[in-house]
């Protein structure tokens, strides 16, 4: 249901391969308050990530709408301030959105430093030096400031799992996507990308974080969604979630995770 607060609101999202054969998607509805993390799980091929790559239409949904800032990003034109119809703007929609994914998708010849300014610099958010200045103070909170001139082959996967959080800070989003931000890495570093997660969420930042980590899950979620065959199973509080599912494909699940 939303509220004055509701920052994204999806109604009736649904995406389909193969002319309709697969249906990834298949009648999402939710409604994501400002401040929130929304923790989604669910078994693998449950449409977890396919619902966050829609969030930013990295997906395009074969049905449905997305509301995000009160603009229908799925429509090709929307009303400006004088009531004229022009054409959406999606770039200037997902600046709004930073996205961190499995794999961390730095620029292998480039410099941490120079990764995490590019793009509020070439997009004329920032000057190069407000850049630089913003990005040391985001690598100082991440631990990561004596990082600055390295090149991405020469960090651990933790560390270059945390520079693509932070360069996605960079743009100033109001929301977070996480899809799957820790499964590429090695178990031990994994502590190391939660914690920052954990310090971002307690900020007030809102989030929306796939993840099978469960322990994040019940720790830091406000709220977790079930995902199966395409739609929400289940969703409520982490207490509610993982001390009282009521669905039996819920309780089956977790037998299996926990």
């Amino acid at each position: 249901m939303a509220t004055a607060d509701t920052m994204i609101e999806v109604n009736g999202l649904k995406k389909h391969y193969n002319r309709g054969a697969i249906k990834a998607l298949d009648g999402v509805d939710i409604a994501i308050t400002k401040g929130e993390v929304v923790v989604v799980i669910g078994p693998s091929g449950s449409g977890k990530s396919t619902f966050l790559r829609c969030l930013n239409l990295m997906e395009e949904p074969t049905e449905g709408d997305i509301n995000f800032d009160g603009v229908d990003i799925t429509k090709k034109k929307i009303k400006n301030a004088e009531g004229k119809m022009v054409k959406l703007d999606i770039d200037k929609h997902r600046q709004k959105m930073g996205m961190v994914f499995q794999h961390f998708n730095l620029f292998p010849h480039m410099t941490v430093l120079k990764n995490m300014t590019l793009a509020p610099v070439e997009l004329k958010k920032m000057t190069e030096a407000e850049a630089n200045e913003k990005a040391l103070k985001l690598l100082d909170r991440v631990g990561l400031r004596d990082r600055a001139e390295a090149y991405p082959n020469q960090l651990s996967g933790g560390q270059k799992q945390r520079i693509a959080i932070v360069r996605a800070l960079m743009m100033e989003p109001e929301v977070m996507l996480f899809d799957e931000p820790t499964s590429a890495l090695d178990p031990e570093m994994v502590g190391e990308v939660l914690d920052v997660m954990k310090e971002l969420a307690h900020s007030g930042m809102t989030m929306v974080v796939v993840t099978h980590e469960m322990g994040f899950a019940r720790e830091v979620g406000t709220r977790v969604v079930f995902m199966d065959g395409g739609r929400i199973v289940e969703q409520g509080t982490p207490e509610e979630i993982f001390g009282y599912p009521s669905s039996e494909r819920l309780k089956s699940f977790l037998l299996k995770v926990l």
